[in-house]
Parts: C-alpha cells; sequence; structure tokens
C-alpha cells in the first residue's frame, strides 16, 4: 500500500483484482479485521472520502453540491491545503479539519486555515477560481470544524473555541 502509480497492463490485471477484493473486504467499518493493512492504509484520507461522499453525514445543512477536498488556501506565498472546504446550505463557508488519530496541533492547523480561507473569501478567490459556482456566499467569516475520533487537543484549544465563539454573533453561547 502506498502512493505508486502503475499503468495497467495484462500482467498487472491480477494485482489490481486482488487489491480491489481486499479494499471491498477490509475497507469497510464493518470489516473483521481491523488490524489488515488495507483498513489501517490512510485513515484521514479514508474520512476525507466518507465525508465527501455523504457530508451530511457531519451536518444535514452542509451543501453536497459545493463541497471541495484539498483547496490551496495561500498566504504570503505560502501554500496549506485545508482538508475540506464547504458551504452550509444558506451560503456560509465551512473549513473541515479532519484528524483520524490525536493530534495536538490540529485546533491551531484549522486556525492558520480559517485565516486563509477568510482572507480568499473577501478577495472573492473562491468564485474567480470557479469553486461555488451559481452559490451566493455568506460575508459572515467561516464556520471551521475539527471532526476527529480523539478528543483531547492542544491546551489552547479551550482559549480558541472562546475566541470563536467571541467572534460569531450567531452562536447562543457567545459571552455578553
Amino acid at each position: 500500500m502506498g502512493k505508486s502509480v502503475e499503468r495497467l497492463r495484462e500482467e498487472s490485471e491480477p494485482r489490481l483484482r486482488k487489491l480491489l477484493h481486499d479494499l471491498d473486504l477490509y475497507r469497510s467499518p464493518l470489516a473483521s479485521d481491523a488490524k489488515h493493512k488495507v483498513y489501517r492504509s490512510w485513515p484521514e484520507r479514508w474520512l476525507e472520502s466518507i465525508v465527501l461522499e455523504e457530508p451530511a453525514k457531519i451536518d444535514a445543512l452542509l451543501d453536497p453540491e459545493h463541497f471541495y477536498s484539498q483547496v490551496p488556501a495561500l498566504a504570503a506565498g505560502d501554500r496549506a491545503v485545508p482538508d475540506l472546504l464547504g458551504v452550509t446550505r444558506h451560503g456560509r463557508l465551512v473549513v473541515i479539519e479532519l484528524k483520524a488519530s490525536e493530534d495536538i496541533q490540529m485546533p491551531l492547523q484549522a486556525v492558520d486555515y480559517w485565516l486563509r480561507v477568510r482572507r480568499h473569501q473577501r478577495e472573492g478567490d473562491f468564485q474567480r477560481h470557479g469553486y461555488f459556482a451559481g452559490m451566493q456566499i455568506d460575508t459572515r467569516p467561516p464556520l471551521v470544524w475539527l471532526v476527529a475520533p480523539a478528543l483531547r487537543f492542544h491546551s489552547a484549544t479551550e482559549i480558541l473555541l472562546k475566541i470563536f465563539i467571541a467572534g460569531n454573533t450567531n452562536h447562543p453561547r457567545r459571552p455578553k
């Protein structure tokens, strides 16, 4: 398993058939062998594919027609790539950071992506580059969602969450 690319030829067809069989058998949440290499390979990409296939698994308000993977977000010549960028059915941008395992950098990484996406939003870059065609993007700051099975994060997470809540004028827990 890896990132190798191989042209399909007659002699490589049996390996492709075996890979497809293994994917069908082991790449499922219901697989009987969770230790199999196919089950454990590239877990974040697997999580990403599940969310891309059906964004409503995270939230029914996500618009499945306007949902993108690995959208470049630039800042001062530095390139970063949020895991997923989408929009709610009401046009609000959503930055989604995925982690398949615990990562204390997740909240800080999400803040970095949020800042970049906000700048691109203000400058109209997404529509100019063909994203969100036919969708009126809400001018409010993007939402940021952290999606992970592990819930222990960096010690600054609580502080960052309070800042996000304070900046969201529609949030019910917004400090007065």
